[in-house]
């Protein structure tokens, strides 16, 4: 229902824009007053306007129920009756990946994704073309005696304008991180690509537009008389549209990689500040009203989008972070709790991430991917966050230098914004799903492997049939033995746990030594350093004693023993660590692994939906309302006792022409902006505010975890009890070296264990489907790519970063 509401409402805006020239347009040739005096404000605001913020909430709300029964879907798709047979599961299509879903193999884009750039460039195109064939032809036969040149110049800067305006409606829409484009499926990383080239198509028609006319003006030697500042032409207006195309030059020279990437805090302000600049230079250059109107929509839902999940987050976590700094591995752990322990925090999923500020650092959000899986602990959110101490001003480098604290965990302070996701898992129905991972991408798939085995145990627990199960090859790399413990104990859980190795394969690489010899930390040497947080998950190998694992040689280890393959893949030559001495954490085998839906994540939704919408619907129409007041407000003030005397610019010289048409084109979207601004910063420094007066009185009491506890329970015989909790928690999220986890030493050959796969039919048999997920750093990911390319491998690849 809510996909269908999405469609629908995407639908009214389309065929608006499609329909915009001959509504809104054309309507000046026929009925004066709609154009001049601005009742076209009543088609705009019920076909485009509340269209797109009705479909906007409809899309946010839905996301609370729609992610559940998404993910619910896919993730069943990972297990089948073994009576079922593969060509029933083809017929069926329960292992086929859906067309919407499906890759190019040529730029690795989702099919939805073209779709989407055609649909809005060819909007684009069309929006320039259609004065061009409505109007041009008529003024070329009426007006034989002119120079064709000059009236083909004037209609190309006249339809490149046009177009140059429609581009910038769309470009912010694109960049929302909750809109109905996600409700589509898309993510925030795949539509960055369409937010950069609607950039581009706004440099390039401001480009043509401004030589179009530019051309026209030399020709009839109109120059000197359209490039003025003296204020009885449209010279100032036109001087002012080389500014704004200036400004727009500098945007485009400023989001270049180079320093989006190097300078990313000076990309930022410059981004913002150029497109201030660019948008107030652009609606006083054509200071028509309905300029305007074609942003508005996706203004609305841009301030919705960046006030609405601090504001949502801000209510509901802790103002504070409790974090830790593993230097060996040049990793920090961070966990988030919820801010009473009472409400647990809204369900995320594999794959979705959220953006964290600390003022200390900067004032810039950073995205980062949730490690945690939700239904292990529902009041709590783990991080796990590689540090680029290469780069000493990086913020992750500034944070490690908050966290770090002689391996005690401290407590920081930090802002929160998301969730967002929203992704599909439809890949999850393929037969085999083979995941490269490097590094800290590793986080992406320690939900979305837990989620799996839940689902799998479930199915056990309630069916009596035998079930097939999907296979996953995990092949990770990583740079020092001591990343293996980062991140908990998962990776020694997903080698050793029945319940992972039944259908999962693991191979992990370590392509450096360590920084420093390592030792093996025994029970004793935890109970002797009982003021530090030592991990509750890990034992030891024996009582005290203290083993430097490279001290032995590579060629004096035994071949390897392959960990969780149904059907090992053969390797010609290995060098495998393994420090094991037959003692290792084995805590995970007394944890359940849950599903969403045991730990009633759709009602957990609900609670977080309804606060959502009720937000929402504050944020988009209250500042709007101030907006609608304004359009009827007599801003010119009183002439000849007339107080909406600006109903014609044909009767009036060009500085009553500029005094009304910026006076209306300006003042109700820029107030529009400042209302919505000064209630989005107000919720937030509410919510922060009640969060932290919250906080002082659960920081010197007793917060208890069960959902149970009652506000008297907070007294100060528990002082600190909330910061020792935190502790806790984070100590069940590390894991001490101790030397039991399994590696190859060198760095994954790409190349060889994609043949390796394929010697072991992974991805070539007629009946089965493989995917292939790929995370990591560009280079990375690239490089899989590249290989899965050259060794013409049947498989449905997807790429995916850390986070967006």
């Amino acid at each position: 229902m809510h996909v269908l509401l999405t469609l629908l409402g995407m639908l009214v805006v389309l065929i608006f824009w499609m329909s915009d020239f001959k509504i809104l347009w054309d309507t000046k040739m026929e009925v004066k007053e709609v154009y001049w005096i601005g009742l076209r404000d009543y088609y705009f605001w019920g076909l485009c306007i509340v269209p797109s913020l009705l479909s906007h909430m409809v899309a946010t709300w839905g996301h609370y129920y729609r992610a559940d029964s998404i993910f619910q879907r896919s993730v069943r798709q990972v297990s089948w009756p073994a009576s079922m047979t593969a060509q029933e599961r083809k017929t069926k299509r329960l292992n086929a990946i859906s067309v919407w879903e499906r890759h190019d193999p040529y730029v690795g884009w989702t099919y939805r994704f073209w779709l989407l750039v055609v649909i809005s460039f060819g909007l684009n195109v069309a929006w320039f073309l259609e004065p061009l064939l409505k109007y041009l032809g008529p003024q070329l036969r009426e007006h034989p005696e002119e120079d064709p040149v000059i009236i083909w110049m004037s209609f190309i800067g006249y339809g490149s304008g046009y177009a140059a305006i429609m581009a910038c409606a769309i470009i912010m829409f694109v960049v929302l991180r909750r809109s109905v484009l996600h409700a589509l499926g898309f993510t925030y990383a795949e539509l960055l690509p369409m937010h950069r080239g609607m950039g581009i198509a706004i440099l390039f028609w401001s480009v043509v537009h401004t030589v179009g006319y530019s051309v026209h003006y030399i020709i009839e030697d109109e120059w000197d008389e359209q490039f003025n500042l003296d204020g009885e032409t449209r010279g100032p207006q036109n001087v002012i549209g080389f500014v704004a195309l200036a400004a727009l030059i500098a945007l485009y020279v400023f989001s270049l990689p180079y320093f989006r990437r190097r300078f990313y805090e000076f990309f930022l302000l410059m981004h913002r500040v150029m497109t201030v600049i660019t948008f107030a230079g652009t609606l006083m250059h054509y200071p028509y009203f309905m300029t305007w109107y074609y942003v508005v929509p996706s203004m609305c839902l841009f301030m919705a989008d960046r006030y609405i999940p601090k504001i949502v987050q801000a209510f509901a976590v802790a103002p504070d972070v409790i974090c830790s700094f593993n230097k060996d591995a040049d990793i920090l752990t961070m966990v988030i709790v919820s801010r009473n322990r009472l409400e647990p925090l809204k369900p995320y999923y594999p794959g979705d991430y959220i953006n964290l500020q600390n003022t200390i650092i900067g004032q810039s959000y950073h995205p980062f991917t949730i490690a945690s899986y939700w239904p292990d602990d529902p009041y709590t959110m783990t991080l796990y966050i590689r540090t680029f101490g290469e780069n000493p001003d990086s913020w992750t480098h500034g944070l490690a230098r908050l966290c770090s604290s002689d391996d005690d965990p401290i407590l920081v302070n930090m802002n929160v914004e998301g969730v967002f996701g929203d992704r599909s898992h439809d890949y999850l129905c393929s037969n085999n799903l083979v995941i490269f991972a490097a590094g800290a991408a590793i986080t992406t798939f320690m939900p979305l492997l837990k989620s799996i085995a839940a689902h799998i145990e479930a199915v056990k627990a309630e069916s009596s049939e035998t079930q097939c199960t999907i296979k996953v090859h995990l092949l990770s790399t990583f740079r020092y033995e001591s990343e293996l413990y980062a991140y908990g104990d998962f990776l020694h859980q997903v080698t050793t746990d029945p319940r992972f190795t039944s259908w999962l394969h693991v191979e992990i690489h370590v392509s450096r030594p360590d920084k420093v010899p390592r030792k093996m930390v025994s029970n004793a040497e935890d109970a002797a350093h009982d003021h530090k947080i030592k991990p509750a998950m890990s034992s030891t190998a024996s009582e005290g004693s203290e083993i430097d694992t490279h001290s032995e040689s590579s060629d004096s280890v035994d071949p390897p023993v392959y960990l969780g393959a149904a059907v090992p893949m053969q390797r010609k030559s290995s060098n495998v660590h393994d420090s094991n001495n037959g003692s290792s954490p084995k805590a995970y085998t007394d944890r359940p692994v849950p599903t969403f839906p045991t730990v009633n994540a759709t009602s957990v939704a609900t609670i977080h939906a309804k606060r959502d919408l009720l937000i929402t619907a504050a944020i988009l129409f209250i500042p709007f309302f101030a907006f609608v007041g304004l359009r009827f407000v007599g801003l010119e003030g009183v002439w000849h006792g007339e107080s909406r005397w600006c109903r014609t610019t044909k009767i009036y010289d060009q500085n009553m022409t500029n005094k009304c048409m910026w006076n209306y084109t300006m003042t109700p979207g820029f107030l529009h902006i400042v209302a919505g601004s000064l209630m989005g910063y107000g919720l937030i420094f509410y919510a922060r505010w009640s969060t932290l007066r919250f906080g002082e009185v659960a920081r010197v009491g007793s917060v208890a975890k069960t959902m149970t506890a009652s506000g008297a329970e907070l007294g100060g015989k528990g002082q600190n009890k909330t910061f020792e909790y935190m502790k806790t928690v984070h100590a069940s999220q590390v894991m001490a070296y101790d030397g039991s986890i399994r590696y190859r030493t060198g760095r994954l050959n790409v190349k060889e264990s994609i043949q390796e796969l394929i010697a072991a039919e992974v991805g070539v048999k007629d009946l089965e489907t493989t995917a292939v997920f790929v995370g990591g750093p560009d280079s990375f990911l690239d490089s899989v790519q590249e290989e899965t390319k050259k060794a013409s491998w049947t498989v449905e690849f997807h790429r995916e970063t850390w986070s967006p």
